[in-house]
């Protein structure tokens, strides 16, 4: 059997090998994914139940029922205060749907894209199994967190660049982007003819604000900008994989034709979910994102206590990415640290070349496992020496 070249090119992710040893030890501590350990909201629940016993059970228009994408404009209008129509969003089967189909319709083979990193190597496998090259831009650390180095953006271009990549709120860092750093970023666009994706999945989490900035708010020319979002972090849906993205109507149309061939639409009951999601979630969203600055507080104390540990400061998302100076193996170091304790780590090495040297963790967990997990991890740095 032979595999394409573009799939036989994507590798297994270092993340994966760590959480597949954690799945086969009993009790283990998984600060490798992310996502939450807090349910979805009863609510939520309801309403999916509401909807399949109402008939929502058949299929929709492929870019998502005219409902919830009136609701997702009205909720990007509230937000950000920026107006798209119906036309120009699209329900997707997960933000990651909304990814793949976004760097499918614009890479092809000899192109490239340009990824801010590190970065989840959902962007890099995606342009690669578009048969084009990812390049990759690296964030660079002033005054304890991290920037954009617009200097490396530049140097990553060429006459073959398709597309610029940027996730803010990021993971793995937690790095947001400043509106200056959007405005350099759409000017290099413009000036490049270049299409921007922002995967903007954790806009609702972030610290010190409500919100963060999105990219719609700067880009005028909506053909130049692919915004994706998903209810997942914001309302604790992983599963549930509803997602969308919006653009121009031009950009929309050429990707739910494509994704009627991969995907189709989401669950229609999981649509009318995001519906209420949307509608009744505002008072969830504000306890969650306490919830989590919280949690975010107690890892920074508790990492800060490890010798050999920087660690940036976490603006957004429910991630602390530290650099750990016995990690310069990312992946081994987490292998033996889960094998030893049970706590299971992101090794830096699963967001690209540019998180080496640096782990993540997942603080989207209850005061009580943080507290066990995070005292085992420093326990075993002290006791090996590393």
């Amino acid at each position: 059997m032979r595999f394409t070249r573009e799939l036989a090119s994507v590798a297994e992710s270092p993340m994966v090998q760590i959480a597949t040893i954690a799945e086969s030890m009993p009790d283990s501590l998984k600060l490798c994914y992310g996502e939450s350990d807090l349910p979805t909201p009863a609510f939520i629940c309801r309403a999916m139940d509401d909807a399949a016993r109402a008939g929502h059970t058949f299929y929709t228009h492929t870019a998502g029922c005219g409902e919830l994408r009136a609701a997702i404009a009205d909720q990007i209008h509230q937000l950000h205060q920026v107006r798209y129509e119906v036309p120009e969003i699209m329900a997707t089967v997960g933000g990651s749907m909304a990814i793949y189909a976004a760097i499918r319709a614009l890479v092809g083979r000899g192109d490239n894209a340009v990824i801010v990193s590190p970065a989840y190597a959902i962007y890099s496998n995606s342009i690669l199994m578009a048969g084009g090259e990812p390049r990759f831009a690296s964030l660079a650390l002033a005054g304890g967190r991290f920037v954009l180095d617009m200097d490396r953006v530049r140097d990553a271009i060429d006459a073959n660049t398709r597309m610029l990549i940027v996730n803010s709120p990021s993971n793995p860092t937690g790095w947001v982007m400043t509106e200056a750093e959007q405005r350099a970023l759409a000017e290099l666009a413009e000036r490049h003819d270049l299409v921007i994706l922002s995967d903007e999945v954790y806009e609702r989490l972030v610290y010190g604000a409500q919100l963060a900035p999105s990219l719609a708010g700067v880009v005028e020319n909506r053909d130049r900008l692919i915004v994706v979002n998903s209810f997942s972090k914001t309302y604790n849906m992983t599963g549930w994989r509803l997602g969308w993205a919006q653009s121009s109507e031009r950009t929309i149309k050429t990707l739910y034709r494509a994704v009627e061939f991969m995907t189709s639409n989401p669950a229609a009951m999981v649509q009318q979910a995001g519906i209420v999601a949307l509608r009744d979630g505002e008072g969830y969203v504000a306890g969650l994102r306490a919830h989590y600055d919280a949690r975010r507080q107690q890892v920074a104390a508790a990492l800060a206590s490890i010798p050999g540990i920087t660690l940036p400061e976490m603006q957004g998302t429910f991630f602390a990415f530290p650099k750990c100076r016995f990690a310069t193996d990312s992946t081994a170091f987490t292998a033996a640290l889960v094998q030893a304790t049970g706590v299971a780590l992101a090794p830096g090495l699963a967001f690209g070349g540019d998180g080496e040297g640096y782990i993540r963790v997942c603080f989207a967990s209850t005061e009580a496992t943080l507290t066990t997990a995070l005292a085992r991890f420093r326990k075993f740095v002290i006791e090996t020496g590393a």
